[in-house]
């Protein structure tokens, strides 16, 4: 597994043209990425992902033979440390 999965509850907590991107630190943590846009805004990518194993009956899990990867991405928009914007996308 690697980052941090964003629940609904976080999501609710951040508010267009309020929540900064200290307040958006203290929510989720640090993004998985962040660059700089030629417009001058921000964009932070939080991105969870993990490995699924099928599990058979009895409790059986089967690793590595049909593992399932799934990805989410969560894309936040900054503008002079502002959130001006904020969606999950298709990785």
């Amino acid at each position: 597994m690697e980052g941090n999965a964003i629940s609904a509850q976080q999501i609710q907590e951040i508010k267009l043209g309020k929540t900064t991107e200290t307040d958006l630190l203290r929510l989720l943590g640090p993004p998985s990425q962040k660059e700089r846009r030629p417009d001058g805004t921000d964009r932070l990518l939080y991105v969870h992902s993990q490995i699924k194993s099928p599990t058979l009956i009895g409790g059986f899990v089967i690793y590595g033979l049909v593992d399932k990867e799934e990805e989410e991405v969560f894309e936040v928009i900054l503008k002079s440390g502002v959130v001006q914007s904020f969606h999950f996308i298709q990785p």
